[in-house]
């Protein structure tokens, strides 16, 4: 923790928006395929005629959810560049108005 009230590093801050933005590449194709593996399972390893059409109801439900969730990383990631950003254009204005004055 930075000792005084603000520490901006811009490089933690792409590289941490970046880890982000690739689990949400990583995450949502093995949603996919393990949803493709549940499926087939209930299709022909566990089928039962009433249940397994209901299982297979709810994992899809289950696994949009996850998408949705994982997707959200997405904004978080996209937040701290964007602050990244505003921080970056107003040290350059502060700067560029500083030197302007004198």
């Amino acid at each position: 923790m930075p000792a005084g009230n603000i520490n901006i590093d811009y490089n933690e801050i792409m590289r941490v928006s970046n880890t982000m933005n690739q689990a949400v590449r990583d995450i949502n194709p093995h949603l996919l395929s393990t949803k493709t593996s549940v499926e087939g399972l209930l299709d022909n390893g566990l089928f039962m005629q009433q249940s397994s059409p209901a299982m297979k109801a709810a994992y899809e439900k289950l696994t949009a959810s996850l998408q949705q969730a994982v997707e959200s990383i997405n904004s978080f990631a996209t937040q701290f560049t964007k602050i990244k950003e505003s921080v970056e254009k107003m040290d350059a204005d502060i700067a560029s108005s500083t030197n302007n004055a004198h």
